[in-house]
């Protein structure tokens, strides 16, 4: 039986997750313009604080912009922290402000490749990635669509009932990531499924493909997922605007022969549609994960070895 919220709020190990949940609702009653510039303020601090996480950044960009100036890496790393402090906030928005108040600051582009796709009648393999105002996305796209989400349990159990509660406002249903019988349901069903396929989640279940100029450990799931069910690929990306006053959903389709194409291919197209969507503003990805991790002939995490 799963604990219930109070029996994990008065777990001392849970106390310090609890304040900081707390403290993003407390930020997000706050005007809008406020908050967001309470986060970037945040972001910069991190920037000092968080070491290990501006050494991932760091190596990521190295590896993805080989020929780009260590001056300009380095502005893309403070600005990647700056949009993590304001995603911070943007997660608070997505689980506790109200629909409608989101869904003004929204605007849309390609929305006709969606609503084709959907049309179809097969269901829908909705492909995101980790940019920093992923917490908003259900919410970006709730106006017009009911979608299902794909997500990763957390390790901390009050951050874990959080989330899922959280994200469960702008949803229909959120679906472990290990649970592929019920991800493959639900899409047979002709349901929307979101997920992002942008994480290194090991050699077992993934294939080298490139991702900007460094192979990666691309995970085979989309590939896998069209040849069980046939439903089409269309991917989302969502950015705040340049002004930091609002969103762009952007909808695209991932168009290739599934069914004869190996998953190397398949995983280099997927990479590519990200990383072109990455490019509309690169410190808005979320930078910080060990994108490179895995790596043939190389130890675990031998690239991100902190000298």
């Amino acid at each position: 039986m799963e604990p219930s919220f109070f029996h994990l709020l008065v777990q001392p190990r849970h106390w310090l997750a609890a304040f900081s949940l707390s403290l993003l609702w407390l930020i997000n009653l706050l005007p809008y313009a406020i908050k967001i510039r309470l986060g970037m303020g945040l972001g910069k601090l991190l920037y000092y604080v968080l070491r290990n996480r501006r050494h991932v950044a760091a190596v990521n960009l190295r590896l993805c912009f080989p020929d780009m100036s260590e001056t300009r890496r380095d502005q893309l790393v403070r600005g990647a922290f700056k949009n993590f402090g304001a995603g911070l906030i943007e997660t608070a928005m997505g689980w506790w402000t109200a629909d409608k108040k989101i869904h003004q600051r929204v605007s849309y582009e390609g929305r006709e490749h969606l609503d084709a796709a959907i049309a179809q009648g097969k269901g829908v393999i909705l492909v995101g990635a980790h940019f920093s105002c992923l917490d908003l996305a259900g919410k970006l796209v709730n106006r017009y669509y009911d979608i299902h989400a794909v997500y990763r349990r957390q390790k901390n159990q009050l951050v874990d009932y959080a989330l899922r509660r959280g994200r469960s406002t702008a949803v229909l249903s959120l679906i472990d990531n290990r649970n592929t019988r019920q991800i493959i349901k639900t899409i047979r069903s002709g349901g929307v499924v979101w997920f992002a396929p942008d994480h290194d989640m090991g050699e077992k279940v993934s294939v080298f493909a490139p991702f900007f100029e460094h192979d990666a450990a691309t995970v085979t799931a989309t590939a896998k997922f069209v040849k069980m069910t046939g439903a089409p690929v269309v991917f989302c990306a969502n950015h705040r605007t340049p002004d930091n006053n609002g969103y762009v959903v952007r909808m695209k389709p991932i168009v290739a022969d599934f069914e004869n194409s190996d998953d190397v291919s398949i995983a280099t197209l997927v990479n590519k549609t990200i990383a072109d969507h990455i490019l509309i503003d690169p410190a808005q990805y979320y930078w910080f994960h060990r994108k490179f991790k895995t790596q043939p002939g190389l130890p675990l995490a031998e690239l991100y070895r902190i000298d």
